[in-house]
């Protein structure tokens, strides 16, 4: 555990529309992304990830696997990175699995993967192994204590994006 993590508390990123259609999101771009990350809570603090620096809107990529000569043509990827706020932090797998929680929540027609920033975290080989395994993901989110824990961190994230979806449609 970090007990007295660096906080940013000032000059933050400016905030950007989302815009959802049945609770997806339509305008997929690297500001909608940062826009559903940045406020994720700490699981050990009750600092945002973007308080800490965990995330920031450069370590969101697109990219796409495949090309046109494909049958069914290019997989649209998007890789968001993080940066645990110490290199042995033991919470880097909850806040990978939290990030990727939400978005595959919130955002349909992308591969979406999450990994550790190289170099910032001590078992980031090992931990990125693990974001990326399918299997393991599910079997994550089938575990009710867990899912707990991440519903703890994207709750305020919910409620404002189901309150934009409801707005909406009124």
């Amino acid at each position: 555990m970090n007990i007295s993590p660096k906080v940013q508390l000032e000059e933050f990123q400016d905030r950007n529309d989302v815009i959802l259609e049945d609770g997806i999101i339509q305008n997929v771009n690297e500001d909608t992304i940062f826009e559903l990350i940045r406020d994720i809570k700490d699981p050990e603090h009750s600092y945002s990830l973007e308080q800490l620096c965990v995330v920031r809107k450069d370590l969101i990529k697109f990219y796409q696997l495949g090309d046109d000569k494909d049958i069914s043509g290019p997989i649209e990827c998007i890789l968001i990175e993080f940066e645990p706020t110490i290199p042995h932090c033991s919470m880097a797998a909850i806040i990978g699995l939290t990030i990727k929680v939400l978005l595959d929540r919130f955002i349909n027609g992308y591969y979406i993967t999450v990994s550790i920033l190289e170099g910032s975290h001590v078992n980031e080989k090992l931990l990125n192994k693990q974001l990326k395994d399918k299997d393991r993901i599910q079997a994550a989110s089938e575990n009710i204590s867990l899912m707990e824990i991440i519903e703890e961190c994207i709750d305020k994230i919910r409620n404002r994006l189901e309150n934009i979806d409801k707005r909406k449609v009124k």
